[in-house]
C-alpha cells in the first residue's frame, strides 16, 4: 500500500512537469514564419522605451525588460496566446522567457541569432 502512494505520488509530479510550458528558441527565420502563421500570436519586444521608438513592429508590445515593474506589466497580457519575444541582440529576450514561463505563459517563442532589426530587414513590420 505505501509502495503504491510512492508510486502514484512519483506519476503525478511527472506528469505536471510534463505540462510546464516551456521556451522556443527560432532564428529570425523561424520566427517570422512562426509569428506569422500563429493565430493570436503576441510580440513582445522587451528593448527600451527609447529603442522601440527608433524602430518598431507595428503589432508588438513594449515592456521593457529593465523595468522594475516588469513582472507586472507582463501580467497585462493573455497568458493563453502565443508570445513571440525579441530585444536588440537576443540577451533580454532570453532572460526574460523564463520570466513568462514562471508567470504562467503556455506559449512562449524566442529570437535567437537575431534582434529586432533582422526582424525589420526580413520584411517583418
Amino acid at each position: 500500500m505505501k509502495n503504491s502512494f510512492y508510486l502514484i505520488l512519483f506519476f503525478l509530479v511527472a506528469s505536471l512537469s510534463i505540462c510546464k510550458a516551456q521556451t522556443t528558441n527560432l532564428t529570425p527565420q523561424e520566427f517570422i514564419a512562426k509569428a506569422k502563421t500563429t493565430k493570436n500570436a503576441q510580440l513582445l519586444d522587451v528593448r527600451t522605451p527609447q529603442e522601440w521608438e527608433t524602430g518598431k513592429i507595428a503589432s508588438s508590445n513594449c515592456i521593457n525588460f529593465n523595468d522594475a515593474a516588469f513582472k507586472q506589466q507582463i501580467e497585462k497580457l493573455d497568458k493563453n496566446k502565443p508570445v513571440f519575444i525579441y530585444c536588440a541582440v537576443g540577451g533580454r529576450s532570453s532572460k526574460a522567457a523564463p520570466i513568462l514561463q514562471q508567470a504562467g505563459f503556455k506559449y512562449i517563442y524566442n529570437l535567437t541569432g537575431g534582434g529586432y532589426k533582422d526582424l525589420a530587414n526580413a520584411g517583418m513590420k
